[in-house]
């Protein structure tokens, strides 16, 4: 806002001087104006001086300021304003609050002054300086749209959604109807509150007004259905756009990325490239982020590129989502290059590289950036903690991690439900169950995920029967268990050797409509084998089949295993022919075993084929 094409200027309530400190080589005494010469300034004045404010030349417009002073011009409320539209240009707060004390200090025909009101309200809201800003406008008799605008907008950056909508709907009740700008700052708060009825509301009242085709608008539309989670309804009002800009398909690809819909995310992505539109940081980060989500190589490996070729700048959210997508597909290197390429880093793309690196298997190197970014001045929350605490747990070093955990302590990070997950799992990988337990009972509140970690903890060391008593607490507490939690219990019990326990549980979990999943089938079908019930491993094996999952090589390998029991030929080609339907054959436990299978069912030639056909491709000594 420029200029507001407000009216003349008539008296309103006083705001009150706010005491600064000064900073600007303002003169201090400014002439007393006669108010019957105000209306007749000369304009070249008010012209140069909002030239030189726009232009940030802020001394010049102060210098030029002082000469009509010095000359004895009127000065009136357009100068100050335009003075003031210069502060806000270069967020220069200590410059506009000295303006605002000479406003107060040279009269009630200034500070009564709507238009001056109204400029230093705008001033203060986009400063962020809530307090004053909300004081200004209670002093307003009758707040004018772009006053109710500039505190819904600040309202809404600031995180203060219920006032915000609050506002909206004063704004509303006072016969002031919002514009383009005030509709999207109240999608944006409905949306970050959860807020779906306040949304749609908002959504029929924007239709009923006109913005049926403000692309503005309906951008924002798209946003709030896809943060609330209404993916299918952001489509919708995607679909019925008369027109769309970059900004709107943006929209659409973070709707879709922020709802799992990965997919639907590359495919909106190619039309928007065949629709002729470039691609921004946003677009880029987007694809990449799903390319990540699904380990899509190629998608991600153009998503770089694209970047590259467009010159997007390396800021904190495009390099991150690069970082992230090499990553998740193993090429650490890669992201190391990225890293190293960004010029400002914040916490995420340092805690990004750390969880590559444990992701990598590099303990020492993800706790080695660890102390880089405390080098670097940049305080740990609650992500780079589990991270910590996670690379401590794998390396077993306890000691490091109580370290994380005092620090968590000290930092008011111990109520942090992912913190307190990593410190319950770090005890309990170094054998000290008892604290994890400890760490467990004085959580400040327990989500499904914090049970888990702990009945997890349990099963591991097959101490099945505290296991199931948590087991049971939890569903006394209100939470139903999930795959993760019924996953655990059978692995407690199979670590315990009771086998008929484990079976049973499996049937429960699919008598409660939870399905197992691939890691269900994986330790069902593992701890049988390790138990010597190598019959009930086939028997398992041939009911996953009847499923349809796919086999991963921990299964293939319990299954080998069983036949190497069974001295069964017949069943080892059976799952050979899989191995090599499915490609698995890369895999080095996979081939191990199934020479060991040959070997043992006295099929030395066969054995010796197949370290033949695996030493021939190279894949036997590189592939893990």
């Amino acid at each position: 806002m420029a200029s507001l094409p407000l009216p003349p200027p008539t008296p309103t309530p006083l705001s009150s001087p706010i005491h600064t400190t000064k900073t600007l080589k303002i003169p201090t005494q400014f002439p007393q104006i006669k108010l019957g010469i105000l209306r007749i300034f000369p304009k070249s004045y008010l012209n140069r001086i909002s030239s030189l404010s726009k232009e940030g030349l802020l001394q010049h417009a102060f210098d030029l300021l002082y000469q009509m002073e010095c000359d004895n011009l009127p000065i009136g409320p357009e100068i100050y304003g335009e003075i003031l539209q210069g502060c806000l240009y270069r967020r220069l707060l200590s410059q506009g609050e000295q303006i605002h004390a000479r406003i107060v200090k040279n009269g009630a025909f200034f500070y009564k002054n709507e238009y001056i009101e109204t400029k230093l309200l705008i001033f203060y809201a986009k400063c962020d300086c809530l307090d004053v800003a909300e004081g200004l406008f209670l002093r307003q008799c009758k707040p004018n749209v772009y006053s109710w605008a500039a505190m819904i907008g600040l309202r809404s950056r600031l995180g203060v959604h219920s006032k915000a909508l609050r506002g909206f709907c004063d704004m509303l009740e006072a016969g002031e109807f919002p514009d383009n700008f005030v509709i999207p700052n109240a999608l944006k708060a409905s949306s970050a509150l959860r807020w779906v009825f306040i949304g749609k509301g908002i959504h029929g009242y924007a239709w009923k007004m006109g913005f049926a085709s403000c692309v503005y608008v309906l951008s924002s539309l798209v946003d709030f259905y896809g943060k609330c989670g209404a993916s299918a309804d952001a489509r919708n009002v995607f679909e019925e756009m008369p027109e769309r800009n970059v900004v709107s398909w943006n929209s659409m690809l973070v709707a879709y990325v922020h709802n799992g819909l990965d997919e639907e995310a590359l495919e909106l992505f190619y039309d928007m490239r065949i629709e002729g539109v470039e691609p921004t940081r946003v677009s880029v980060a987007s694809i990449l982020t799903a390319s990540a989500n699904l380990e899509a190589f190629d998608e991600g490996i153009q998503g770089h590129a694209i970047a590259i070729l467009r010159g997007l700048e390396l800021d904190n959210i495009l390099g991150s989502s690069i970082i992230n997508f090499y990553c998740k597909v193993g090429l650490i290197g890669e992201a190391e290059i990225i890293f190293d390429h960004m010029v400002d880093r914040d916490a995420v793309t340092w805690n990004l590289l750390v969880s590559g690196y444990l992701q990598d298997g590099q303990i020492e190197k993800a706790l080695n950036t660890c102390r880089q970014m405390r080098k670097q001045k940049l305080k740990f929350d609650s992500v780079t903690l589990s991270s910590i605490t996670m690379a401590s747990a794998y390396s077993r070093k306890l000691e490091l991690g109580k370290a994380a955990h005092g620090y968590s302590i000290r930092n008011g990070l111990e109520s942090d439900q992912t913190v307190t997950c990593s410190i319950i799992d770090l005890y309990a990988s170094c054998g000290r169950i008892g604290h994890a337990r400890k760490a467990f009972d004085t959580a400040s509140s327990r989500d499904l995920v914090l049970w888990n970690t702990m009945i997890s903890g349990y099963a591991h060391y097959g101490m099945s029967g505290e296991a199931l008593k948590l087991f049971y607490e939890m569903q006394l507490e209100g939470l139903p268990p999930n795959v993760v939690s019924w996953n655990s219990i059978i692995l407690g019990f199979l670590r315990n050797g009771q086998v008929t326990e484990a079976k049973d549980m499996f049937s429960q979990m699919q008598l409660t409509k939870v399905n197992p999943n691939l890691t269900t089938w994986s330790t069902l079908i593992s701890g049988l084998t390790q138990n010597g019930c190598a019959h009930e491993t086939i028997n398992h094996y041939g009911r996953m089949e009847e499923v349809g999952l796919r086999l991963c090589p921990a299964i293939i390998v319990a299954v080998l295993l069983a036949c190497n029991s069974l001295v069964s030929l017949h069943y080892g080609r059976v799952i050979h022919g899989q191995i090599t339907k499915l490609g698995l054959l890369a895999s080095i436990s996979v081939a191990t075993s199934l020479i060991d299978m040959y070997s043992k069912c006295g099929q030395m030639n066969t054995a010796e084929s197949v370290i033949r056909l695996v030493s021939k491709s190279n894949d036997f000594c590189t592939v893990k």
